[in-house]
């Protein structure tokens, strides 16, 4: 059943690794929309903070109407399910949104690392129907059919069934709770003990029945540094939500892609790190001091390269520079 006008409700859910982030995509979510938004997030773990931060927004655009934080029933399968490093049993907790927030009857959950570029009425108008989830599929637009393969083959999903993203997901609450999606990935989580590479997205693809999710358009879902982006891109022509799935804009280092873009160098997939700064800015300053800096190697990339690369960029600009003066000084001849 499609819906009629009224507020989009938002749903995010992280902890205090991405409250950054978390407001950069709420707040690319209020500038590109026309109608009213409730924004909510699933706690799992933010600071005062910067839930203060995200609440500003309520007090700068009279588009939002409400930004709500409360916190999940904490699961001891989810805290204690091995999980690559990079992932937290925050991740688990989307799809307790239903719960959460009783008070939904419809809503579009997001991943922190996304932006919105275009006004995301377009999603919350899709007709899901009789199925409790739309999501877009993977297969042709992220990944290949011979890499899609190869993935279901690696955590045991079979071949017929869809591989679904859950990094964008447009959900009827009350389908969602009559189908048990959260209680029949709990009690797998429960009694599986091997680690799976997108814990929550392959434990509902292993959980669920092939047509249980409406697929969306890719362009709700739009990872531009996918193996099939540019591809996908030639489709869908003008991204929705743009999803940094892949590489998070904000550990690049700013000078060099900035020069990098200035001399036509990797501009396509320059352009979109640029764009996600473009909203970056216009949060407050303190918003990424929350996201974490322990020694991983972006850390350490940063904090080791770049100076060094910057020294070196700076030597590629100027050979650059004295080329082109010496191939126009030869042209004049």
């Amino acid at each position: 059943m499609a819906v009629d006008g009224g507020v989009i409700n938002i749903v995010f859910c992280c902890d205090d690794r991405f409250a950054g982030p978390l407001q950069v995509a709420a707040l690319s979510a209020v500038l590109n929309t026309l109608s009213k938004i409730a924004i909510y997030v699933v706690d799992c773990g933010i600071s005062q903070e910067s839930q203060n931060a995200l609440c500003t927004l309520k007090a700068k655009y009279g588009n939002v109407v409400d930004v709500i934080f409360r916190k999940p029933i904490r699961e001891k399968f989810f805290e204690k399910f091995p999980m690559p490093a990079h992932f937290s049993s925050a991740v688990f907790y989307r799809l307790a949104i239903a719960r959460t927030f009783p008070e939904l009857e419809r809503a579009i959950y997001m991943d922190c690392d996304v932006i919105v570029a275009d006004d995301i009425g377009s999603l919350w108008h899709v007709d899901l129907g009789e199925h409790p989830f739309g999501a877009m599929h993977d297969e042709g637009n992220f990944f290949s059919s011979a890499d899609m393969a190869r993935r279901k083959a690696r955590v045991g999903i079979p071949p017929e069934c869809a591989y679904a993203s859950s990094g964008v997901l447009l959900i009827d609450c009350r389908r969602f709770e009559q189908a048990k999606i959260y209680e029949r990935v709990l009690q797998f989580i429960g009694e599986r003990s091997e680690p799976l590479p997108c814990p929550e997205q392959e434990a509902m693809m292993l959980c669920l029945a092939p047509d249980e999710h409406l697929p969306i358009d890719p362009k709700f879902n739009f990872t531009p540094f996918s193996p099939l982006a540019r591809r996908c891109l030639k489709k869908i022509k003008r991204p929705v939500i743009i999803h940094y799935s892949c590489y998070k804009p904000w550990v690049f280092n700013r000078k060099l892609v900035n020069w990098l873009y200035d001399f036509w160098l990797f501009r396509y997939s320059l352009w979109f790190i640029r764009e996600y700064w473009m909203y970056s800015d216009q949060v407050d300053r303190f918003a990424f001091s929350s996201v974490s800096t322990k020694p991983t190697w972006h850390f350490a990339y940063k904090r080791i390269f770049g100076g060094i690369e910057h020294f070196i960029a700076k030597r590629i600009r100027n050979g650059l520079v004295r080329l082109w003066k010496n191939m126009r000084r030869g042209s004049r001849k």
